[in-house]
C-alpha cells in the first residue's frame, strides 16, 4: 500500500513488515482459537455455577432455622422445655445428651423423638 504511493525500498520493506505482522497475527488467533472456546466455556460455567450459589444462599436465607444454642434465664422455664422438646422433635439420626443430672423428665422428653432417632445419654 505504502510501496504503491511512495515507490521506495523503505516504503516496500515497511509494508512487507506490516503484511509479516497481519499474518502472525491471524496465525496466533488461529493456533489459540481452542484456548479460546475452552476460556468462553469456563466463563459460561463459572456463570452457571454463580446462579446456582445464589439460589443456594437464597434457599438458606429464606429458611427460618432454629437456634442451636439459647440462654435462659430464671423463671423460663416453659421456654426451656419447648426449645428442647422441639430440638428432640426435629433431630433426625441421633441424639447424644451429656448431662450431669438425668431424671424422668429428661427420658419423658427424649421418648418424643422419632422412632429411628438412636439416642445416647451419658450422665457425669
Amino acid at each position: 500500500m505504502l510501496a504503491t504511493v511512495l515507490k521506495s525500498d523503505v516504503a516496500v520493506k515497511v509494508s512487507i513488515a506490516i503484511m509479516d505482522a497481519f499474518v502472525e497475527m491471524h496465525r496466533i488467533m488461529a493456533s489459540n482459537a481452542a484456548l479460546y472456546q475452552r476460556i468462553k466455556d469456563i466463563e459460561r460455567h463459572q456463570l452457571c455455577t454463580d446462579q446456582k450459589i445464589e439460589e443456594i444462599i437464597g434457599f438458606i436465607g429464606s429458611k427460618a432455622l432454629p437456634p442451636k444454642e439459647v440462654v435462659f434465664y430464671d423463671g423460663q422455664t416453659f421456654d426451656a422445655y419447648a426449645f428442647a422438646s422441639d430440638l428432640i422433635r426435629s433431630a433426625r439420626k441421633r441424639i447424644i445428651l451429656i448431662d450431669n443430672y438425668i431424671d424422668d423428665s429428661v427420658l419423658l422428653m427424649l421418648s418424643k423423638r422419632g422412632q429411628r432417632v438412636a439416642c445416647k445419654c451419658f450422665a457425669l
